[in-house]
């Protein structure tokens, strides 16, 4: 039982880890969808969905995206510490790229969730924190130290759309190191370029496993076609990083 409910503080499967999905005793009780109100409320975090107001953090998940953040600025610290030395600049641009490769992909689901009108934030997870510490010493890099936690019952196509953000933004930042990598004549910007592809093809890649958890497991039961142009993009251009 992976997740605990941040609500009511038991531990679900991750077939019953939405708090509709297992008959939640916590806050979750005074949502939206269990009681009509217009406002979502979670310790720490007050949420009201609105055209004016969609975009929120408490500080709970400032936090773990600060935590999320700093593992993920430091596996290029850990495998390029010589570059810290001989190239500062070339590995502060290494941590930018990691960075947005992180932190977009989980603002795009975030922000996609909370459009449609539900509670979601970022929280860190246990499993993937520790897939990612082990991708330090790993030839294959894991960058995945929590997700977005999405509160309310999910309407239509919904989950499939919030879930095939986070791949398609670091396909789109690819495709702009791609083109950036084609035309400049700079040895240093060629460099950040292509680690910009081959770690947004790889985060991509990764979310789009379709089973478990992953985003693709969810893309896969709402769209099999848009899972799998959403997956040959992403293959592609991880492939053309190794051409």
């Amino acid at each position: 039982m992976p997740f605990r409910c941040k609500y009511c503080g038991g531990y679900f499967c991750d077939e019953h880890r939405l708090p509709e999905l297992h008959d939640c005793t916590g806050y979750y009780r005074y949502s939206r969808s269990t009681t009509g109100q217009e406002s979502y409320r979670a310790p720490g975090y007050s949420y009201t969905p609105s055209r004016s107001n969609r975009i929120g953090f408490s500080q709970k998940e400032l936090r773990d995206l600060a935590i999320g953040l700093a593992v993920i600025i430091a596996i290029p610290l850990f495998t390029r510490l010589g570059l810290l030395l001989s190239r500062p600049f070339l590995m502060l641009g290494f941590i930018l790229v990691y960075g947005l490769a992180f932190i977009l992909h989980e603002f795009a689901h975030k922000f996609m969730a909370q459009r449609l009108g539900y509670w979601a934030e970022f929280r860190l997870n246990q499993q993937g924190l520790l897939l990612t510490l082990l991708s330090f010493i790993s030839p294959i890099k894991i960058i995945a130290p929590g997700a977005v936690m999405i509160g309310g019952v999910m309407r239509g196509d919904d989950y499939g759309k919030i879930s095939i953000v986070g791949p398609l933004t670091n396909i789109g930042l690819g495709i702009i190191y791609l083109l950036i990598l084609l035309f400049t004549r700079s040895s240093f910007v060629a460099s950040l370029a292509w680690v910009g592809i081959l770690i947004n093809s790889s985060l991509a890649l990764f979310n789009l496993i379709p089973f478990g958890v992953f985003d693709g497991a969810k893309i896969m039961k709402w769209n099999r076609a848009a899972w799998a142009g959403v997956f040959l993009s992403a293959l592609a251009l991880f492939i053309y990083t190794y051409l």
